[in-house]
């Protein structure tokens, strides 16, 4: 268990983090999801949701290798630029959502770990932790188009704060499944943790 969850902990980390120097990923997507694929294949046996989460990360290899060698951020001086519809920004968009639906079988998976280990505590927390997560993000990516009607300074300010906000998010679910693996060290479970 502790080894499936760090796993996903270092490829979520990985899929995060982007730091380019020249034009190549020193840190790239597709290494990331393959960890999160590694991880959530050694928790199929006990937990079967872990398929669908290894599944999406089986695609997400390919569909992110185009970000090896491309920024995925938005320049903020482009937005609110016509460029902003074409090409690499729906594919952006269109990645980020892909996502979000990762973190989501993620998440369904922490919750039936965290149900088997019997501790309320822990599973009232991750499903806040869940909800709030998806609500934020999802809100998120779904403004994003309607931004192009924001005059230009709001739009930073906009732009800086949900990024902002996002990030907050992120640590957040990365600090939870740091948590439930260091509870599932000590559980006492049917399972072997």
């Amino acid at each position: 268990m502790k080894q499936a969850l760090n796993k996903i902990f270092w490829g979520y980390i990985l899929v995060l983090v982007e730091i380019h120097i020249v034009a190549i990923d020193i840190l790239p997507d597709p290494v990331g999801y393959i960890l999160i694929v590694s991880g959530a294949t050694l928790l199929i046996q006990d937990f079967p949701v872990a398929k669908k989460a290894r599944n999406l990360a089986v695609i997400l290899i390919f569909v992110s290798l185009p970000t090896v060698i491309i920024q995925q951020h938005i320049d903020y001086f482009l937005l609110g630029q016509p460029s902003l519809f074409h090409g690499w920004s729906v594919y952006s968009t269109g990645l980020g959502l892909v996502k979000i639906i990762l973190v989501f079988y993620i998440f369904q998976l922490l919750m039936s770990i965290v149900k088997t280990s019997g501790n309320q505590a822990l599973l009232t927390r991750t499903s806040r932790t869940f909800k709030v997560y998806i609500t934020i993000m999802l809100a998120g990516a779904i403004t994003t188009p309607f931004s192009l009607n924001i005059a230009g300074d709001e739009l930073i300010w906009l732009t800086v704060l949900s990024g902002i906000i996002s990030f907050i998010m992120e640590i957040v679910f990365l600090v939870l499944l740091r948590s439930i693996r260091k509870h599932g060290d000590g559980s006492r479970t049917v399972r072997k943790w």
